[in-house]
């Protein structure tokens, strides 16, 4: 007889985990050891079976239409920060459709860029033919010659495997959070709360309980959320009708460069 224990434990890892589509998954954050309080979302998303797409519109679409333009999303995030004063801009650096749009500030040492959409081979030097996978980087690290689709953001909220949100005040007051995280093996996660979180304790979870080795904050508050294929926005986390400049789009099939 096989031993059993192997095989429980094996089961109780993959229980949590329900199928969005081949290679995205998704569970409760409470399931995988994260605070109930948070009533937070994972998804984890196999970048060789999905496309990102960062997308902005300054006249701040909600959700509903931000569904209604990409109907066949598999998930849809918030994106980074953004400013209204006088008009909305966005904070950060960000790479839509290959054009650069220059944000507002975001000069902190601890943001971090995701990488979401490679540019074809024949644009790539050729010292590096290979497309990068979609990733985070830090500034240094970031080429953006090489992307079509990135974004910026800050700050980190995991480094090199640990948990980096160290600072006295954001990292320790309580909001309604969403990040990005890079798994150890390649895979992408997405995470929002639905309810106030300490960034910091999110910070901690999702590198000692998840294995992220990079993540990255995303602008939180009322703009947090994760909404996933065939949800209502009603079902989804986030808080219904307020604008989003900014989103990032999982799709199920790589678009063509």
């Amino acid at each position: 007889m096989a031993p059993l224990l192997p095989l429980l434990a094996a089961l109780s890892i993959n229980q949590p985990w329900k199928q969005v589509a081949p290679g995205v998954e998704t569970a409760t954050a409470a399931e995988l050891g994260g605070d109930p309080g948070w009533a937070a979302r994972v998804l984890v998303i196999d970048p060789a079976r999905a496309q990102f797409l960062v997308r902005y519109d300054p006249s701040r679409p909600t959700l509903r239409e931000w569904r209604a333009r990409y109907p066949g999303a598999l998930a849809i995030v918030n994106g980074s920060f953004y400013s209204k004063d006088p008009d909305v801009r966005p904070t950060c650096d960000v790479i839509i459709e290959g054009k650069p749009l220059k944000g507002a500030g975001c000069h902190r040492q601890d943001a971090l860029f995701f990488g979401a959409r490679p540019r074809s081979e024949a644009v790539i030097p050729a010292v590096s033919r290979t497309p990068p996978p979609p990733r985070l980087f830090t500034a240094s690290d970031f080429r953006p010659d090489q992307w079509i689709e990135a974004l910026k953001s800050f700050p980190a909220l995991v480094h090199g495997g640990s948990a980096a949100c160290n600072g006295p005040h954001y990292c320790a007051e309580s909001s309604r959070t969403a990040a990005l995280a890079q798994m150890k093996d390649g895979r992408i996660l997405l995470f929002a709360s639905q309810w106030p979180a300490v960034r910091r304790e999110v910070a901690k979870w999702l590198a000692e309980e998840l294995g992220a080795v990079e993540a990255l904050n995303l602008d939180g508050g009322p703009e947090a959320t994760l909404s996933l294929k065939n949800e209502s926005p009603e079902d989804s986390i986030g808080t219904l009708g307020v604008g989003l400049p900014m989103v990032v789009i999982v799709l199920g099939a790589p678009l063509q460069n």
